[in-house]
């Protein structure tokens, strides 16, 4: 603990004693400023021994220099001495009387560094004038009169040796919870209430009176009459005869309980500091802000590649090495904290390390203040958190970049696109496009040559796709044969099949890979910003619809979106009408995709997915209509219907295969129903139709959904939350979300996306990924639960990594209710193996 609120700690549970720390190292001396007050000084800071004692009284110095000495040179046990001083400004002389000669006890000891040598003198003084005074004044009377006015609110004893009686006072019995007559006059009765580990050394201290050795102090426990223990600090003198023999031992303790209970909980404090910063590895820096004098701990100079005894102690080897972006920010942060601002430094920055390498830091501060609340020091601890920051930045990146070609994924297009129409909208300006590139016959060409073959053969196009690429403009690959341009700052639509034509070309130069020669063509779609979007879906779709427009023209060919494409639009409207009229004829079903615990391999519980049983088209995948539904707004009645037959569906499972941990049902809840719905009033109506356990449903909500408004969005999954009904983030790993924020939503799983589940042997990092997530899952006390699972091998590195579930093609496909429960009976039946849907 740092050396001022070591001293103010003490001088704060003291109560009247003054405080001073003598550095022998550099001669200097801190007096506190009760201990000035017993001099006479005006306050300020007092930095050498002279200006305490040059006040002492010329008969008491050697004594007090030999009590410092003997600390010095080995004495274990602390010093007390008293001592006479001068208060500034009073007369010189010695005999005269009361005018500025003060009275002082002196206690103290030596603070040892490592090798044992002594580096600081440190002790308390108390004045004790008025005691001295008293026991001048009534010396001639009655010693014990004069001992109990001295002694103030002290317990007065009085020990007759020849008689083998003693007195005890009405306070020192109250000391003790004893009442006046509850104890007899024999000094047993005093021994026996001191603790047996300290009754041998009262004794001691005790026996050694006479002689010289007239005066003793100790300090021990004794049994309070509650059943508690007490410290008492006990002085004494011994009477002498003529002959110099002890006939009397008098004197006074006081209780200081609170005392040693507060210099306890210091070291405890002092301890558990030192432990925590050791234990967190942290660096410690300590900033005097009146020398400008900074303390770096060892393990901070570590930190940065440094050696302790290499730094100075200015601030500078500090905020010189921050990184010029970060250091504004990091003054700043100190500024606001110094000046009350803020209650506590906190800020991360960059900063350069020995070796050159960039480090994040978290630094952590608290301010030491002084009588006017200004800023005299400030302490504190830095954290490494480079590793935590580079994996955020990892998974921040992997969230808007493909994997393979490490170009911009679908999002990072879209979020482009739609700040092109942001500004657009707002100033005007230039035309853009949005040029949609698929490879033809790809899928032939990897399934002729294999996937490795064909990863290469995508990692080949995008670079000369990349090639082509106008500096500002975004290319981006969209699914495996799939990749956009946003061309930004167009002329005309002429620009833009310029740009598409070098693209084909690019696209059909002849490769050779693994000894085949092979010449690709591409089918190009192009959107123009001047047809008037309002979203960047819109846009990517409509170059999407020119593409297939050019793919089935014949292939190798360039379509821009025009009117005709309309009839698109007007295939999705009927499309719309269909799936209205599929809520009222009861035309959507329920599949059901089993969720298996990877720790057993048995049925965990059940992903619920919506299917169109389309009158004409057959069954429909929710590819087809979920998208057009949560846009046109259908989605919301169409969640109430699946939330409430799904929970229904489940009660039933429970009910006829009954668990001791139940079976759980995943129901996913859109944009829409989340935002425009009361999700908590249907949940609740929900749970009481259903009677399911409220822990056994969990609501799947997208981690691009939860940062479109993350206070908003936090608020509503707390209520969820409160009714124990689970929330799970699904599609971990594909959106945008920050580490900072997922702590704060109240989720209870984290759903791996498939993607990177299915990549997780292709060597690109997707490994370590999954990994990242579980553990991350792990370390936040939720559920990690892989999706896409179609490997033993996926399988098998999800159990070893510790992923609590997983569903996927491998274990069952979704399946509608009848087969489920089918399902459910064979593993009944044979509860060692899953009966596969697969």
């Amino acid at each position: 603990m740092s050396s001022t609120i070591e001293r103010y700690l003490l001088a704060e549970k003291a109560g009247s004693e003054g405080v001073w720390d003598w550095d022998l190292r550099n001669d200097t001396m801190f007096l506190s400023p009760r201990f000035k007050e017993f001099l006479g000084l005006p306050p300020g800071e007092i930095n050498r021994p002279e200006d305490w004692l040059d006040h002492v009284h010329p008969d008491d110095i050697d004594w007090l220099y030999a009590s410092f000495e003997g600390q010095m040179v080995g004495v274990s046990l602390p010093f007390q001495i008293e001592h006479r001083v001068r208060r500034a400004g009073a007369g010189l002389s010695p005999d005269n009387g009361d005018s500025g000669w003060r009275w002082l006890v002196c206690r103290g000891m030596a603070v040892p560094d490592e090798s044992g040598d002594p580096v600081r003198l440190v002790g308390s003084v108390a004045d004790i004038t008025d005691r001295k005074h008293a026991e001048a004044q009534l010396r001639k009377s009655e010693e014990r009169y004069a001992l109990a006015a001295a002694a103030s609110n002290d317990g007065l004893w009085d020990w007759d040796l020849d008689a083998g009686t003693a007195y005890y006072s009405p306070r020192w019995l109250s000391l003790l919870g004893l009442e006046e007559g509850s104890i007899g006059n024999s000094p047993d009765e005093w021994m026996e209430r001191v603790h047996s580990d300290d009754r041998r050394s009262l004794r001691e201290a005790l026996d050694a009176l006479g002689g010289e050795n007239t005066v003793f102090q100790i300090e021990y426990r004794v049994h309070h009459a509650d059943g508690g223990i007490r410290w008492m600090a006990c002085r004494g003198i011994a009477v002498l005869d003529a002959q110099g023999r002890p006939v009397r031992l008098v004197g006074s303790q006081a209780d200081v309980t609170d005392r040693k209970t507060a210099e306890q909980r210091l070291l405890q404090s002092e301890e558990r500091y030192a432990l925590a910063a050791a234990g967190a590895n942290d660096g410690l820096w300590d900033w005097r802000l009146d020398t400008d004098q900074v303390y770096y701990s060892p393990r901070w100079a570590a930190m940065l590649g440094f050696a302790v005894d290499s730094l100075s102690n200015r601030i500078g080897e500090w905020f010189d090495r921050v990184h010029p972006d970060d250091l504004a920010g990091l003054r700043t942060a100190f500024d606001l904290h110094l000046t009350g601002e803020r209650e506590h430094l906190q800020h991360v920055f960059r900063i350069q390390a020995a070796d050159g390498d960039e480090l994040w830091m978290l630094v952590r501060g608290l301010a030491v203040r002084d009588g006017s609340g200004r800023a005299v020091r400030i302490a504190g601890s830095m954290t490494d958190i480079t590793a935590q920051k580079r994996a955020e930045q990892q998974l921040l990146f992997d969230a808007f970049h493909d994997g393979m070609t490490g170009l911009p994924n679908r999002t990072l297009l879209l979020d482009r696109i739609g700040q092109a129409l942001d500004r657009n909208r707002r100033a005007g300006g230039k035309a853009f496009a949005v040029i949609f590139v698929d490879l033809d016959r790809f899928k032939s060409i990897n399934d002729a040559l294999g996937s490795s073959v064909g990863d290469r053969l995508l990692k080949t196009i995008a670079e000369r796709l990349d090639e082509t690429r106008r500096m500002g403009d975004t290319l981006a690959r969209l699914s495996a044969d799939e990749f956009a341009v946003l061309l930004d700052g167009i002329d005309d639509v002429g620009d833009a099949l310029s740009a598409a034509e070098r693209m084909g070309e690019a696209v059909a130069r002849p490769l050779a890979l693994d000894g085949h020669d092979l010449v690709l063509s591409a089918s190009i779609g192009i959107a123009l910003s001047v047809s008037g979007y309002d979203r960047a879906e819109e846009m990517l779709r409509d170059a999407s619809l020119a593409m297939y427009r050019a793919k089935s023209g014949g292939r190798a060919r360039i379509d821009v979106f025009d009117s005709n494409l309309r009839r698109q639009a007007m295939a999705q409207m009927r499309t719309e009408t269909d799936l209205r009229m599929a809520l009222e004829q009861d035309q959507l079903v329920l599949y059901y995709q089993p969720i298996v615990a990877l720790s057993s391999g048995q049925i965990a519980g059940f992903e619920a997915l919506m299917r169109w049983k389309h009158p004409e088209r057959g069954l429909v995948p929710p590819g087809e209509f979920i998208p057009l539904a949560e846009e046109s707004g259908l989605i919301v009645p169409m969640g109430r219907w699946a939330l409430r037959v799904a929970a229904r569906q489940l009660g039933q499972w429970q009910a006829r295969f009954p668990r001791s941990t139940p079976l759980f049902m995943s129901v996913n809840v859109s944009s829409r129903q989340f935002s425009d719905d009361d999700l908590i009033g249907l949940v609740s109506e929900v749970l009481q139709e259903s009677r399911v356990p409220p822990s056994s449903l969990k609501l799947e909500i997208t981690e691009s959904l939860l940062m479109k408004d993350p206070a908003k969005c936090r608020v509503l999954m707390q209520g969820i939350r409160d009714m124990d009904v689970r929330l799970s983030i699904d599609d971990f790993g594909t959106g945008y979300s920050s580490l900072s924020y997922l702590h704060k939503f109240p989720a209870d799983t984290l759903k791996i996306d498939r993607s990177f589940v299915q990549a997780i042997s292709s060597g690109e990092g997707n490994a370590a990924i999954v990994q990242v997530i579980a553990t991350l899952a792990a370390i936040l006390g939720m559920d990690a639960v892989a999706e896409g699972v179609e490997t033993e091998m996926e399988s098998e590195f999800l159990r070893d990594i510790m992923c609590k579930y997983a569903q996927g093609y491998l274990y069952a496909r979704p399946a509608p209710a009848d087969a489920i429960e089918a399902l459910l009976l064979r593993e009944a039946e044979e509860p060692l193996a899953l009966p596969s849907l697969a």
